[in-house]
């Protein structure tokens, strides 16, 4: 008895190290050691790709966009709050049913869903913007 679980334990560990071996070989390292993984390659791309604004005027313009966002989200949240009611009115509730239309239901927690997180993403646009004039106003010197 003593014998089997041994060898089941020495079985597990071997089968546990060929396991570890396989999977170190199949990520792929550059000759200087570095792994060579698609996430280090999107990481280079977006890096070089990414710009941050450095002038007044291009602080200026993130504002600027950062308000059309803000505009958008809005926009976005009263258009499902439009759908909401619209759904509603659509589906037929009987006045004496005490539980919601589950088809009711189910659009107003994704319009209620879909709403707040566009108002906190307009706020943040918001916020984001102000961060923009203010730090172009400090380039400025004003």
């Amino acid at each position: 008895m003593k014998n089997i679980s041994e060898s089941k334990k020495v079985f597990s560990l071997l089968l546990t190290l060929i396991v570890s071996l396989a999977l170190l070989a199949s990520f792929p390292t550059s000759s200087d050691g570095r792994e060579n993984t698609v996430l280090n390659t999107l990481q280079q791309e977006n890096s070089s790709t990414t710009k941050l604004p450095q002038t007044a005027e291009e602080h200026y313009k993130k504002a600027e966009s950062y308000k059309q966002k803000a505009t958008e989200y809005r926009k976005e949240a009263e258009e499902h709050r439009q759908m909401k009611v619209e759904y509603s009115k659509k589906i037929y509730q009987h006045p004496k049913d005490r539980v919601e239309n589950p088809w009711v239901k189910k659009m107003r927690l994704h319009c209620d869903k879909y709403i707040t997180q566009a108002e906190a993403l307009a706020k943040e646009s918001e916020k984001m913007a102000e961060y923009h004039t203010l730090r172009a106003k400090e380039l400025e010197g004003k």
